[in-house]
């Protein structure tokens, strides 16, 4: 009798100590819609790769799926419908995608949709929005920018204090690139003079590389940081041909050119927009059981989502040193970084020509 009791006593602990078992854990499938194509090297890829570590972590627990839509807005709305309709748990989609959830969101209720790179307009009780502050990986890579072009004793650097930028659009989205680029290069250079381009296109890497090498060429930009998502790809074909510095955006875009050393040799470092990690992270927090529903988070350095890239072997150590306390400085919010997200249009243009090199 006495054994008995003891292992029913053992029976019931257990079920104090160990509730959840592996029949009952949580299960989920979740899809992303990609606008335009996988390849940019940055944005894009990041966004697929966070399907690599849901997968890698949650394995047969987690089943993933994605699809490329293209440029053709009229494909969006039906492809979040679609996915809606199919019980997806979870449906990751980025802010060109912000007209489509409003119209679709509510009529499936069951799915998390997760927007990133935008907040959604309307407020909806399941769709998740998260913003990044871009401003900050602007300021980082002007800061660069900026005490790079005082470091002469590289041959590659002139005494002309000009750098460049090649943006997608001009949109606030890139705007709070640039403004964060306009701030960090002026608080490290009060010299610095910006020539700058819109490429009007995310893809059209040919466009680009002619922009960066008129800003190489014509301006004596020293150096040239793109927000262009894929077609920023051509500013790399630019630096090679003119043997001038680049930065990236978005992901370690060197590492992306290991049978390219004379590209990557370029790249300075880029600045990285973790969007693999913010939604992998939005997937463990549903898997956790966390309400997301509704919210609106604005994440960035503090969050560990916006940081250098590894640097260039080209860099002095000095100004290694002075980057490396400037990130962390911006961490910890130490850092006042003016974005183009609370600023007017007027307040931008003010902003941009003040430091134009075409005027």
């Amino acid at each position: 009798m006495k054994k008995l009791k003891v292992v029913v006593l053992l029976l019931i602990a257990a079920v104090f100590l160990f509730p959840a078992t592996a029949q009952t854990q949580k299960k989920a499938n979740v899809f992303l819609l990609i606008s335009g194509s996988l390849g940019d090297k940055g944005f894009n890829d990041s966004a697929r790769g966070a399907l690599d570590m849901i997968k890698q972590k949650y394995g047969a627990n987690a089943t993933v799926k994605y699809t490329e839509l293209g440029t053709d807005v009229a494909k969006f709305a039906p492809a979040l419908e679609d996915a809606g309709a199919e019980g997806y748990d979870i449906v990751f989609c980025s802010n060109n995608f912000n007209s489509a959830v409003q119209e679709v969101a509510a009529r499936y209720p069951k799915t998390l949709y997760v927007m990133y790179d935008g907040w959604i307009k309307e407020d909806i009780g399941n769709v998740y929005s998260i913003q990044y502050k871009n401003s900050e990986a602007g300021y980082l890579a002007g800061a660069l920018a900026g005490l790079m072009t005082k470091y002469t004793a590289d041959p590659k650097i002139n005494a002309d204090n000009v750098i460049g930028f090649v943006g997608g659009r001009d949109i606030t989205g890139i705007n709070d690139f640039f403004v964060g680029y306009i701030a960090g290069a002026q608080k490290m250079n009060p010299s610095i003079k910006i020539i700058y381009n819109y490429v009007n296109s995310f893809t059209d890497t040919a466009k680009a590389k002619d922009q960066a090498l008129v800003q190489y060429k014509s301006y004596n930009a020293d150096i040239v940081y793109h927000a262009a998502g894929r077609a920023g790809l051509g500013v790399f074909d630019a630096a090679v041909e003119t043997g001038k510095y680049a930065i990236g955006v978005d992901t370690d875009q060197a590492s992306l050119f290991g049978n390219e050393p004379k590209k990557a040799d370029l790249i300075l470092t880029s600045t990285m927009k973790r969007v693999d990690l913010t939604l992998f992270q939005a997937f463990e927090k549903f898997m956790n059981g966390e309400k997301l529903g509704g919210k609106k988070v604005y994440v960035g350095a503090a969050e560990g989502v916006i940081a250098y890239a590894p640097f260039n072997k080209a860099m002095p150590a000095s100004i290694k040193t002075e980057l490396e306390k400037l990130q962390a400085d911006i961490k910890a919010g130490k850092v006042s970084i003016p974005s183009a997200f609370s600023m007017t249009a007027d307040e931008i243009n003010k902003m941009r020509d003040s430091v134009n090199a075409a005027k």
